[in-house]
Order: C-alpha cells, then structure tokens, then sequence
C-alpha cells in the first residue's frame, strides 16, 4: 500500500474512532439505566391468574414491560416477600395491604381492585361440627397474619364469638385438606382450589361463607410506594395487560379456562364455577366507581376496624394512605 494511501487511512480513523468510542460509551449507559424485571408476586386464587393469563398470552412484553411472576404458598407469604424487598408488587388483598404498611418502609398501594369474594372464602368443618358455635374451643385452621384471620374473625363476631373462643392453627392450603381429614383439624379457613377439593367430600359443611359479608373481602393489585414513583409507566403496562388478559377470558372463554384452570390444578368447569359463583371480578369500566365511589375506602376503614379490634393491626391510617388512583380509569 503506498504510503500516502496508508496515511489518509490512518488520519480517517482518528477521526471515527473517538464517535465510535462515544456510541459506546451511550449504549452502555442506556443498558445501565434500563430498569430490572418487575416482580410481581401471586398465589392461587382465581381473580389472580389474570395476572398470569397475561404472560402466558405474552402482553406484558407487547406493552412494553418485563414481568418475573413469583409463586408463593399463601397470601402471608406473599406478603412477607415485599416487606423484605424480594418482590415490587402482587395480587393480595386489602388485608395484607394494611398489614404491609405497619412492616415495610415502602408501603403497599392499591392500583386497581381484581374483584370482590362472593362466597369463595369459606369456614369448613369436619362431620359433628355443624355451625360456627360449635366450633367454640376447637382447633381451626388459618394462615396467621392474612386475610384468613380476617374473614375467621368475622365469621365468628355474627355469632357472638371472637378469637380467643376458638385454637386458631397455623396452616397454609396446601395442608389443610389432610389435616382436616385426619381429624387434627376441626375447621379451616380456606378458597379454591383449596376449598373446591375439600368440598368434594359430601361430609364436610360450610358453616361460614362470605356471602354474609357482601363486598368486604376485596382482591387488589398493588405496588410498592416506590415502584409507583419511580416506574409508572412500567406499572400502566402491567395494568393494561391485565386488563386485556381480562378481555380475552371474554372472548375466548374455552381456552382461557383451559390455561388458568391448569395452573390451579382444578377442572375448567370448577375454576369457572370459582370464578363466577364464588366472587365478582370488577372490570377496568368499574375501577373509577370503586376508587372515587368511596367503595374502596368503605372497605379499607371496615377492614382496619376489625384488624385493630383483633389486634392483628396496631392503628390504621386514613383510607387514602392505602391506595393510588393515578391509573385508574376516566370514566366516560
């Protein structure tokens, strides 16, 4: 090559080089700045597997968000995976989000209400165990520190009773069914799948259900305070999915029963007789009722009057300290 030829090359990449250095050095920047997946945090419960109905049709990735789906046992532990900081939000309810808020430095905020528990969150006892009251001194089965307790206290408080009348035994669902029927349970408190096993056995009676607490055992998404600051538009995203993973189940009911009645390990036809006979699933044209309605923070000043009362919560705080309605809705 002759020399002045290797000489124009030489000063030509002098001059590119430094650009390239600078493509560089912005593309490592923009990959630092790009936020992890968001983890969301969910257990068995109908009114959830929305959330997972969403990944499975791959919209969180059409909208523009990662999502990391965490399975946990029970609502409790759940919960307790916030507080620690392993999970950024979850499907829970009401109850663990006032209970979040006393734990964690990053308190939970309500982002969209998931539907409201019609009768799906029962008391179930063992044959000679007839009624609550006779439930009176007897071992009862609950998840400690989760909306379990909650719907056991007021089962028992429409009968006169309170806690302390009864041996409440920490469980999560995945045992309750042996335990009941091998008689080192008199009752548990529990829902589908969990419930739709047991109830299987024709002995076994429901001697409490939420239908005589309408409306007050409430099903919410929520996030932490922070991630809400810091990743709103991620949380929109999420919100949208889950909205049209909800749109689907409209429109193509078969196939969406098929894949959130496998997760739960339940028949089609029994994950949908959960669904629609068991609880109300609020749709996204409802949120804005629920959220400046009052609805919500009826339920939430409800919800922390029994939770001090059983001392399950130190103090409550104002409704609005719970809840974040900058995704909800317009209404038309």
């Amino acid at each position: 090559m002759p020399h002045s030829l290797r000489f124009r090359l030489s000063c030509l990449l002098l001059a590119i080089l430094p650009a390239f250095a600078l493509l560089s050095l912005l593309a490592g920047l923009a990959g630092c700045s790009r936020h992890e997946p968001l983890r969301i945090g969910l257990n068995i419960w109908p009114g959830y597997e929305f959330i997972f109905l969403a990944e499975h049709l791959g919209y969180y990735r059409e909208e523009g968000v990662d999502v990391k789906l965490i399975d946990f046992s029970s609502l409790g532990d759940a919960r307790r995976s916030f507080e620690r900081g392993q999970i950024d939000g979850l499907g829970t309810t009401v109850v663990e989000v006032m209970l979040a808020a006393e734990a964690a430095a990053n308190p939970l905020k309500i982002v969209t209400v998931v539907d409201y528990s019609d009768g799906a969150d029962v008391i179930l006892a063992r044959p000679g165990f007839p009624d609550l009251a006779s439930l009176k001194g007897r071992k009862v089965g609950v998840e400690l520190g989760s909306l379990c307790v909650y719907v056991l206290a007021r089962g028992l408080e429409q009968t006169g009773m309170t806690l302390a009348d009864v041996v409440t035994v920490s469980k999560d669902q995945a045992s309750m069914e042996a335990d009941l029927r091998a008689g080192l349970l008199d009752a548990v408190v529990t829902y589908p799948p969990t419930s739709v096993e047991i109830l299987k056995d024709p002995a076994i009676q429901t001697v409490f259900s939420t239908k005589k607490t309408p409306r007050e055992v409430v099903d919410v998404i929520a996030f932490g305070e922070k991630t809400i600051t810091q990743r709103p538009k991620d949380v929109a995203a999420v919100l949208r999915a889950f909205k049209r993973a909800q749109d689907y189940y409209v429109t193509h009911k078969a196939e969406a029963l098929q894949i959130m009645a496998k997760r739960e390990g339940v028949s089609p036809e029994e994950f949908e007789l959960a669904l629609t006979d068991g609880m109300r699933v609020v749709t996204a044209a409802d949120q804005a009722a629920y959220f400046s309605g009052g609805g919500l923070k009826t339920v939430i000043t409800r919800t922390g009057q029994v939770l001090t009362q059983t001392k399950l919560l130190g103090q409550s705080k104002p409704a609005e300290a719970y809840m974040s309605d900058r995704f909800v809705p317009v209404a038309p």
